[in-house]
């Protein structure tokens, strides 16, 4: 049954393969070019060229970054969502069922065979990823913005989550493929299911699964600023909090409702802030730290693991639900 599963796929898994390897190859020549490139112009990088037109090393970094991205989704849509879904197309699940094989043994042994497989690959490219994340995206001048792994665009194609995203994104597809019965309909499903899930632990959980740090914000004249440690830590979103070890009293305001009561009590900077002053509160930019990158990681990683697993029993019981 492995054999046969081999044969069935080996085809697909070997052009996924060498797409990995261009891809890796390129992020590991993009990196001794911006290597080469920064021991030759040292500090006065944006006279040296690899700056600016279509193939600078900026613009091939983001083409990469969003290639590293897309992988996940498109390991649900070529491997995941035909996996089962066409077996029973082209009725080709009758003849091994026939054979004394049962149906769970035939579709663990297809996912195991196919999803190992695609883990493999992916964490031979992660560790390609790390070393190019480190030499190219994270250093280049004009994304200062996005330093550290633990921004969402670095954060999403290095460590270990990226594994656990095409693991999930593959039991996704097939999921749906068992369900819907439609190659076509699991694909769509795949990529729209996929970035919602996506989207959701960026905004949403993500942010929670450590603690929150306060940078709050010092007023000059009319301007708020904020020192950044680094590396850079995640900024999630500005807002409002009560100093350290001020006690609130029950049923008091919230700090964001003090803040509003002190915009509207007064437009000019010294008597907004003295308002809030007065009732110790503060502004700032709430944030994950850099320092909370694998935590982050791991955690997201088990959150991915565990609904694979779930998405895979769901396509088990699907398949013994099937009728043909």
């Amino acid at each position: 049954m492995i054999w046969l599963a081999w044969r069935r796929h080996r085809f697909l898994l070997a052009l996924f393969a060498g797409l990995l390897v261009g891809l890796g190859v390129w992020m590991v020549l993009l990196a001794h070019a911006f290597d080469h490139a920064s021991n030759v112009c040292r500090d006065q990088t944006y006279q040296c060229g690899f700056q600016y037109g279509v193939f600078s090393i900026e613009n091939q970094a983001t083409a990469i970054n969003a290639l590293l991205l897309f992988l996940p989704c498109l390991a649900g849509i070529v491997f995941g969502a035909p996996l089962v879904a066409g077996e029973l197309e082209h009725y080709t699940n009758r003849l091994v069922w026939t054979q004394g094989i049962s149906r769970t043994r035939w579709f663990v042994t297809k996912w195991l065979v196919v999803g190992l497989i695609l883990g493999a690959l992916t964490s031979l490219l992660v560790l390609i990823t790390q070393y190019w994340s480190g030499h190219v995206f994270a250093r280049l001048p004009l994304t200062l913005a996005l330093n550290g792994r633990i921004q969402p665009t670095l954060f999403a194609v290095t460590g270990v989550a990226p594994v656990a995203y095409t693991l999930f994104a593959f039991s996704l597809g097939v999921a749906l493929g068992a369900i819907l019965r439609r190659t076509s309909w699991a694909v769509v499903g795949t990529v729209v299911g996929y970035t919602a899930v996506a989207l959701l632990m960026v905004f949403s959980i993500r942010p929670s699964l450590a603690s929150q740090g306060f940078l709050s914000t010092t007023r000059s004249t009319s301007v708020q600023y904020v020192t950044l440690p680094r590396p850079q830590p995640w900024i999630l979103s500005y807002g409002f909090r009560f100093a350290p070890g001020t006690q609130p009293s029950t049923g008091a305001s919230s700090a964001s409702a003090i803040a509003k009561r002190c915009l509207n009590q007064s437009f000019t900077g010294s008597s907004y802030d003295q308002c809030l002053s007065t009732h110790d509160v503060q502004g700032g930019f709430f944030d994950q730290s850099a320092t909370h990158y694998w935590a982050l990681q791991w955690r997201e990683t088990a959150i991915y693991l565990l609904s694979a697993l779930v998405l895979l029993g769901m396509a088990l019981w699907a398949v013994r639900r099937w009728r043909e």
